[in-house]
């Protein structure tokens, strides 16, 4: 959805997301060119841990229901996905109450692509209308001044 390059925040109540799998940070901006409040960070600490912490055994097995087969069972998704996942309903719930609330008038999100589409399938229709500008860029080791400088 977007470019950040020419993009000007709203002049109306704006939350600022930036997220990946492992934290969202939001941020309030009231005005285009003012500064910005910090509102929260959402954590998820499970995103650094390897599949391996998620299963602790090897998956079951199932049989063939003709023939004498055996093979094993895989799981839907990995545990990585599952809580990128659960982490994704998290933060949505929380910009789907604040749109709800009249908190913010406006969303930009900014962050890595496969969370962004987790994110994204998640938000409400309020929420999803809410959205201004999606910018798919990992910006999660950046502190909040380097992210501001792509708005200025």
């Amino acid at each position: 959805m977007g470019d950040l390059t020419n993009f000007l925040l709203p002049n109306a109540p704006t939350c600022i997301v930036a997220c990946s799998a492992a934290e969202a940070r939001l941020w309030r901006s009231t005005s285009r060119f003012g500064d910005w409040e910090y509102v929260t960070t959402m954590s998820n600490p499970s995103a650094t841990k390897s599949e391996a912490e998620f299963a602790s055994d090897r998956p079951g097995r199932a049989f063939d229901s003709i023939g004498a087969g055996r093979h094993s069972m895989s799981q839907p998704e990995s545990g990585q996905q599952h809580e990128m996942l659960v982490f994704a309903r998290r933060v949505a719930d929380y910009l789907n109450r604040c749109i709800v609330k009249n908190e913010f008038a406006h969303i930009v999100l900014i962050g890595a692509p496969k969370f962004l589409g987790c994110l994204r399938a998640d938000l409400s229709d309020p929420a999803r209308r809410a959205v201004v500008m999606e910018a798919s860029k990992n910006l999660g080791d950046l502190d909040s001044n380097a992210i501001k400088k792509y708005f200025e």
